[in-house]
């Protein structure tokens, strides 16, 4: 558990990425159940990719990724900060040490 803490610290040092931790009291406002991943094509078009045990499914129409996108950004604005999720990581990583 160390280890994966640690890549997670390392992680949110790069100067490209931010990290966020969803708190678990966000029950069942949080809008995913699966990871999804959404994409910025080079003509401005929006891809989403959702990922199960079983299969992948892509979306590339708008009115099935626009929902998605409005989901992950209400997920963003719940989440903590990045430096209250580093510090959430670090607390907890003290306690496996």
């Amino acid at each position: 558990m160390d280890a994966q803490f640690a890549r997670l610290l390392e992680f949110a040092e790069r100067p490209n990425t931010v990290l966020q931790v969803a708190p678990f009291s966000m029950g069942a406002r949080r809008p995913f159940s699966l990871p999804i991943t959404v994409l910025t094509m080079p003509d401005r078009s929006l891809v989403s990719y959702a990922e199960s045990a079983h299969r992948g499914h892509l979306e590339r129409e708008s009115a099935s990724v626009l929902p998605i996108l409005a989901a992950y950004h209400q997920l963003q604005a719940e989440a903590h900060s990045q430096a209250a999720s580093v510090a959430l990581i670090e607390r907890l990583r003290k306690g496996f040490k």
